[in-house]
């Protein structure tokens, strides 16, 4: 699970089923398991909440280690 919560701003999740667009102060729950893309077109500010150890190679630019 992960939360988003923009704080400026706005940006679009990219779902495989389509997209979700937040404003300024959305919050939104991403249930376990489901693929998603934030997209931005400026510079956002939001708070990520998710489960310890959700982290991989893929979303980190390379820095994650196992």
């Amino acid at each position: 699970m992960k939360c988003f919560t923009v704080l400026r701003e706005s940006l679009t999740l990219k779902f495989e089923d389509g997209l979700t667009h937040l404003c300024e102060g959305d919050f939104i729950i991403i249930p376990k398991g489901t693929k998603h893309r934030p997209v931005c077109k400026e510079l956002v500010k939001c708070l990520l909440i998710e489960v310890e150890g959700t982290l991989n190679k893929e979303n980190t630019g390379g820095t994650y280690n196992e």
